[in-house]
């Protein structure tokens, strides 16, 4: 078992922690497959999707740019429909425990939220049911600064109050969760859900000192004695 003594503030990242992109990323991926076989080329979405995973193995940025230079020869195809295609951020949904298990902990901890998302997030936690758990929301859109940067994290610890020893961030991406907040010092737990669980670990600094495969590990984790009640 871990230990919590210290700990104040769980920070949760957005995307594939808290909230499921499968289906967004899913549709975006259906949407250049059709694009693409429009325009003669012969693409699976069976392959799109390996292509993803390869691209998260080997911590690729933009794996949508990887698939276009990957099956789009032409450079004019590419720009015509990278400019037909839309994440639809509406199709995200949170993961089915993520209010019980936000509940719950915020009876123990202070919530906090560092996430590169676009604007609008307090309103999405909002209308998710999420929002009233959250103490400080420190996200990309509206601080003009995103993951990677621990200037992002330096903002939430500011804004909470809060030492990095006295906080723990949980998130499902090496580079942009795990890698920076242990820069500043901060406790790390790394939840294998969404793309993200592709990355490899490939040094010491990269590993997390906890690691989870959904939220619902977090109760016996991080609740004293057990208890989830």
């Amino acid at each position: 078992m871990p230990d919590i003594a210290g700990l104040k503030w769980l920070f949760f990242d957005v995307g594939d922690t808290l909230v499921d992109e499968w289906e967004p990323v899913d549709d975006i991926i259906g949407q250049f497959v059709r694009e693409a076989n429009a325009y003669g080329y012969p693409v699976k979405i069976e392959d799109v999707r390996e292509l993803f995973e390869q691209c998260y193995q080997n911590y690729e940025q933009w794996p949508m740019k990887v698939a276009m230079q990957t099956y789009i020869q032409d450079e004019g195809h590419r720009k015509q429909i990278q400019d037909k295609l839309k994440f639809h951020k509406e199709l995200e949904r949170p993961f089915p425990s993520a209010a019980k298990v936000l509940k719950q902990l915020s009876q123990h901890y202070l919530i906090g939220i560092i996430a590169n998302q676009s604007p609008g997030t307090e309103m999405r936690l909002e209308s998710y049911g999420l929002r009233k758990y959250v103490h400080v929301l420190a996200c990309s859109a509206e601080e003009g600064v995103s993951k990677p940067d621990p200037e992002l994290y330096a903002v939430a610890l500011k804004q909470a109050g809060c030492a990095p020893e006295e906080a723990v961030m949980i998130g499902d991406r090496i580079d942009n969760d795990i890698v920076p907040a242990r820069s500043l010092g901060l406790h790390t737990i790394r939840i294998l859900q969404g793309y993200g669980r592709f990355q490899p670990v490939q040094s010491e600094h990269e590993r997390a000192d906890w690691t989870v495969k959904s939220l619902d590990e977090l109760l016996p984790l991080l609740i004293p004695d057990n208890d989830a009640s």
